[in-house]
């Protein structure tokens, strides 16, 4: 239920039976749902937890004259005997630094907070720029603002993080940082699930290092964003080995293993890599898993799209950037989307026999054929004047006809304008 609600700030509290209160802040974009939504909203429905979930209805990072009334509020609802737990991620974990002394808070968990996000007091990105008020000159957290015991949990591989981290341990050697390798920015993803959360919500409320250390390495050891962040960091190196685990019997056995596979582009870049240097047989194995996964685990528009449109009856044809060559009949020229943004009239090109560039209308196989600035369909059969032409290059093939081959152009187009193999002509079949 919402407690106190202004212009700008708004409060929830879930009534729960937890022996304390975790107060919480949002993160950034969730302005819009300021009045439906707080972090750890359904953390507290599920494990029956006491929440006061302050959002906001600016990207403000809660520096409002509208904060004092809504502490106020909170005063009264807890009284001072309290144990009050305080949590908040990226702007939120800000805020609940900022704001935890005056919340008279036991214990903080900030995720990847900023020092600040005004110029005159740090390195910042120029496009914080938008987000800066008259009430953020001299925002940066000061040692006065901390209360309670302190945790701040970030990445160190991420650059930003680590800067801003470094800054917030010169304000107070109270705050003890919990390194979470392999998170990225977003370590809330890594944590995630209301088992998980409650889990480390407990041993924060201990405030003991030891134990919330500990607690915190567990959990994301078993959570599904640490091994996905983990594969997307060791891509460009080891796509084989990447590959192999996306094929293995422990990812099989996951329960949420679409939280990977969601990852279309990912999956297909991996399939491109490891075909591109010649392991076809387990590039073929990880686009059946991928298929396999989108037909029995895919939710939402975009997998449904992938399982309705003209379905691909033939290898995949993908690009250096991960996409899939397609025939457009209406514009009558090739093209290449990705796999779950296909348009529903797109024909997926494959290569027929005698490597003649081939699609599938309706069971029957036709070959794509260039005359002028059109390529047609025509029935398959012999290679005629203007067949475009699969040439195969080893791992990979280059197509086009007569002299010119196909030049995959990054915002999804293709040229035959090119005479010089490069990247960019590189397609793999699969």
């Amino acid at each position: 239920m919402i407690v106190y609600e202004g212009n700008e700030i708004v409060l929830h509290h879930h009534r729960g039976n937890s022996a304390y209160t975790i107060i919480t802040f949002t993160g950034l974009n969730f302005e819009t749902v300021a009045r439906d939504f707080f972090l750890l909203k359904n953390v507290a429905r599920i494990k029956d937890l006491d929440v006061i979930g302050f959002a906001t209805k600016k990207p403000n990072w809660f520096l409002s004259d509208e904060m004092d009334e809504a502490i106020r509020v909170i005063d009264q609802l807890l009284g001072p005997d309290r144990v009050r737990l305080v949590f908040g991620q990226s702007m939120g974990g800000y805020a609940a630094l900022k704001f935890s002394r005056k919340l008279s808070a036991d214990c903080v968990m900030a995720l990847s907070p900023k020092f600040s996000i005004h110029p005159d007091e740090c390195d910042i990105a120029e496009d914080y720029g938008k987000y800066l008020t008259d009430k953020m000159v001299n925002m940066s957290i000061k040692p006065g603002d901390i209360g309670g015991r302190p945790f701040l949990l970030s990445d160190p591989k991420d650059r930003v993080d680590a800067y801003h981290t470094h800054l917030l341990s010169n304000v107070s050697p109270d705050i003890i940082h919990v390194p979470t390798f392999y998170s990225g920015h977003v370590v809330y993803e890594s944590l995630s699930g209301s088992k998980s959360i409650s889990s480390i919500i407990k041993a924060l409320a201990s405030g003991q290092p030891t134990l919330v250390r500990r607690e915190v390495s567990i959990q994301r050891r078993r959570n599904p964003a640490n091994l996905r962040n983990r594969l997307f960091l060791a891509s460009p190196r080891h796509a084989r080995l990447v590959a192999l685990t996306l094929i293995s019997d422990q990812i099989d056995a996951m329960k949420n293993r679409m939280f990977i596979f969601a990852h279309t582009g990912f999956v297909t870049g991996i399939i491109y890599q490891v075909a591109l240097r010649g392991d076809h047989a387990l590039a073929v194995r990880l686009r059946r898993k991928l298929m396999i996964n989108l037909a029995t685990q895919g939710q939402g528009e975009a997998f449904d799209q992938v399982l309705a449109t003209n379905n691909i009856t033939g290898p995949i044809c993908l690009d250096c950037h991960e996409r899939i060559l397609c025939y457009d009949p209406d514009e009558k020229r090739l093209v290449v989307e990705p796999l779950t943004q296909r348009s529903s009239h797109l024909l997926p090109v494959y290569p027929g026999e005698n490597s003649l560039a081939c699609v599938t209308i309706l069971g029957e196989r036709f070959m794509l054929v260039a005359a002028e600035d059109a390529i047609n369909f025509v029935p398959a059969g012999k290679t005629r004047s203007g067949s475009v032409i699969f040439q195969p290059k080893g791992s990979f093939y280059t197509i086009g006809f007569g002299q010119k081959i196909a030049t995959s152009v990054h915002g999804g187009s293709i040229a035959i304008l090119t005479d010089i193999e490069n990247e960019w002509e590189r397609f793999v079949v699969v």
